[in-house]
């Protein structure tokens, strides 16, 4: 038997020599890290393919599976960090059903709609992933979308069979590193779908319900009644939308308001104005149209809305716009420095250069027959939809990626996959730099570089 004085020495002994083993593993492990080719940096675009969610270094290098369980992720959101992805797997007796099977077969969707699941977060290295919202057959769950600093997570829960107000849902607020049911927390009821700002260090959230537009913090306290009352909310989905001015510290917001005139009543068509207020002094106009969606760009000086084929920019700073004619039903993402915007239909890939006013297309069908996208309808007001929560684009706004989808006809050249994955470099002034470039292939869906801020994408 050993003395306590013995033992005493003996365990500080070993507490020294094992916190030195531990120091050296861990720079030898520092070592290897900074010496292998890991999936770190924003080099590295995402995309899901088999029911798997894969990672791969623009180049065509390094691909990876960070997520291969047995059950399918249907969507996925990159962190603004871009060192975390927040994903959606289906739940396991729910995957067994015909309708999961049909959900799972909507390749060229933008996202896939809400469905019973469990919500989880993971490095973009792999590991062991976070749970942050178990599954339940009865329960469904959106693709979770992020705080501007990547600590928190706003998602939507939802009867499976929903078919009610748009307030009857429940929205929480989670951290990304806190398994499900801890720190996580319900935010008020609200006919919209809630808006994060970017403000730091006072992140706002912006909600409305039949009386008021109300704002919450970050952590769902210090609920602040706005007192303004929206006529007509909710709107029909698309257009039911309290979007903060990204990059301007919470000081207003962008809502439709319907506005009926006499040739609309008579198309049966729905008017809206759009209307840019601040929290606490004027509303103005920006435009009367019959618009089904709109949104702002990264740097908060522009709004896009469009009506059909019509897709229209108009900067808030000095009431200019100009329209153009696209694919109706493209999805349109922007550039993270506002300069340029894709519109990405299931014909035709085209390019909008914010500062010459120009468009051109750049990826059609040709003689082939592209795979049918899902469009984006104008929708019932209780319709359950969710923005993009991935850009095309990387963060220098100096490459962009694209699905062919059968598209093959790339400016008069002919692109060597139609089920491929694509990257495409431009120049300050949006000029193409030589031919896409192949980075893989196969059934690929939702392909996505950086974070996207929902303030900035239409609704699907």
């Amino acid at each position: 038997m050993l003395s306590r004085l013995t033992r005493h020495r003996y365990q500080q002994h070993y507490t020294r020599h094992m916190q030195q083993k531990c120091i050296l593993l861990l720079l030898c492990l520092g070592l290897l890290a900074a010496c292998a080719p890991g999936h770190s940096g924003e080099q590295v675009v995402a995309f899901i393919r088999d029911g798997k969610l894969w990672t791969i270094d623009a180049n065509g290098n390094n691909a990876f599976a960070i997520v291969a369980q047995s059950q399918p992720v249907v969507g996925y959101a990159w962190s603004p960090t871009h060192q975390i992805l927040a994903f959606r797997m289906l739940d396991p007796d729910y995957n067994k059903t015909a309708e999961a099977k049909t959900l799972v077969s909507q390749n060229d969707a933008p996202v896939i709609p809400d469905a019973p699941s469990t919500l989880n977060t993971i490095g973009v290295d792999g590991g062991s992933p976070i749970t942050i919202a178990f599954s339940s057959p009865e329960v469904s769950y959106n693709d979770p979308f992020w705080s501007s600093n990547g600590s928190r997570l706003m998602y939507r829960q939802a009867p499976k069979n929903f078919a009610a107000n748009p307030s009857n849902v429940q929205w929480w607020i989670a951290q990304n590193d806190q398994p499900g049911g801890i720190a996580a927390k319900a935010f008020a009821p609200t006919f919209s779908i809630p808006s994060i700002s970017d403000a730091p260090q006072n992140y706002m959230i912006l909600g409305n319900n039949s009386n008021e537009v109300f704002t919450t913090n970050i952590t769902a306290g210090d609920k602040t009644n706005k007192g303004q009352f929206l006529a007509g909310h909710p709107l029909p989905a698309t257009l039911e939308r309290l979007l903060w001015r990204p990059a301007h510290r919470n000081q207003s917001f962008l809502y439709a308001s319907e506005k009926q005139t006499q040739e609309s009543e008579a198309k049966n068509q729905l008017n809206v104005q759009l209307i840019w207020q601040t929290l606490e002094g004027p509303a103005t106009p920006i435009a009367t149209c019959t618009c089904t969606q709109f949104a702002w760009s990264p740097d908060g000086n522009t709004i896009l809305y469009n009506s059909g084929n019509q897709y229209t920019l108009y900067n808030v700073q000095n009431s200019s716009h100009f329209t153009i004619n696209a694919e109706d039903g493209a999805v349109p993402s922007w550039s993270p420095d506002s300069k340029f915007l894709l519109l990405d239909g299931s014909h035709q890939l085209s390019l909008v250069n914010i500062a010459s006013k120009t468009h051109t297309q750049l990826l059609s069908a040709g003689n082939s027959s592209p795979d049918k996208a899902q469009q984006a309808a104008l929708g019932k007001t209780n319709t359950l939809l969710q923005p993009v929560g991935n850009s095309p684009w990387s963060s220098d706004s100096q490459r962009f990626i694209f699905l062919s989808h059968g598209r093959l006809n790339w400016q008069n050249q002919t692109l060597s996959d139609d089920k491929g994955l694509y990257v495409v470099s431009i120049n300050a002034q949006g000029e193409i730099q030589g031919k896409p470039g192949l980075i893989t292939s196969g059934q690929i869906t939702q392909p996505g570089w950086t974070h996207q801020d929902p303030n900035t994408s239409f609704l699907y």
